[in-house]
């Protein structure tokens, strides 16, 4: 009896972990320093899914990714011995609000072993890094396409947009509309849409930094693909970067994405293996399509394809 109540005084009981209401921020110790604002607007637009331990004010915050609120994204998570378990908590309050997917991004922390496992996430990608030296540019391709700046509160351009991006990505990297809308608006970033004739057939977004650009998205109609409209795209994207000042571009891809690391790769982009990384997930439902807006005929006409 002796030993049994020395062993359980040396059992640390978990802390108690409730939900993280936007009243409760300013008692958090945050790891972001004048995060507080940040942190009560992500509680208060994403409710229910934020969780915390009174205890030992250890947190975690999610945002909705891309805009698109079926997917919770891990926003925050504090440094502290019970995270795993805070993680955990989260995930199954996501999963009670019915969003389909809780995703981890991690860039340059890196958990402890076993992590990943306790708190219910799982290996779901691998992210590869490429960087492009603007004084190596090899010349232009003769291009096909005419692009113009593309403006998400236009319905033809966001018609088009939507389209383009949900039938090249998959389902976890598609844009929403709100993602498009908020996208167009930060600065630094060009939209631009690439047509054929009158048909839009790829789109293009860059930010524009301090004598450094990045290539945020590429697409080409994948009825297009294999006619080297995205060679095209991909040297209006590094042009636009380069009349914005950029010396150098980057940009990152699924590990998996053999078709673009090749379009890459030719171009000149160098690998950057410093810079992957890996993001992890817990799969709470099947995934529902994005809703597109109503169709526009005249806008997207079907190609005719040669024998």
């Amino acid at each position: 009896m002796i030993g049994e109540r020395r062993r359980l005084r040396g059992v640390v009981a978990p802390p108690a972990v409730v939900p993280l209401t936007p009243d409760d921020v300013p008692r958090l110790r945050l790891d972001r320093p004048s995060g507080e604002i940040a942190v009560v607007e992500q509680v208060a637009a994403y409710p229910g899914r934020a969780v915390w331990a009174p205890a030992t004010l250890e947190y975690v915050v999610l945002a909705p990714w891309r805009h698109r609120p079926e997917i919770a994204h891990l926003a925050e998570i504090s440094t502290g011995r019970h995270a795993a378990a805070l993680v955990a908590e989260a995930i199954g309050r996501c999963r009670a609000a019915g969003d389909a997917l809780v995703l981890l991004i991690e860039m340059d922390e890196r958990r402890s072993t076993g992590f990943h496992a306790r708190a219910g996430l799982a290996p779901l990608e691998q992210i590869v890094t490429y960087e492009l030296d603007l004084r190596q540019v090899p010349a232009a391709p003769t291009t096909r396409l005419r692009f113009e700046r593309a403006d998400p509160a236009r319905r033809d351009h966001l018609e088009a947009l939507l389209r383009l991006d949900h039938s090249s990505f998959p389902w976890l990297w598609r844009n929403s509309a709100a993602e498009f809308s908020a996208y167009a608006r930060l600065l630094g970033v060009r939209l631009l849409l690439g047509f054929d004739g009158a048909v839009p057939v790829a789109y293009v977004g860059v930010t524009s930094f301090a004598g450094w650009g990045h290539l945020d998205r590429i697409a080409v109609d994948p009825v297009r693909q294999g006619a080297g409209f995205g060679q095209e795209a991909l040297a209006q994207a590094v042009q636009t970067l380069a009349g914005l000042g950029a010396r150098r571009v980057g940009l990152s891809t699924q590990d998996d994405n053999g078709r673009s690391r090749r379009l890459y790769e030719r171009f000149g982009f160098r690998r950057l293996p410093d810079n992957d990384y890996a993001l992890f997930a817990a799969s709470l439902r099947a995934p529902a399509p994005l809703p597109l807006p109503l169709p526009l005929p005249l806008l997207l006409p079907s190609p005719k394809r040669s024998n």
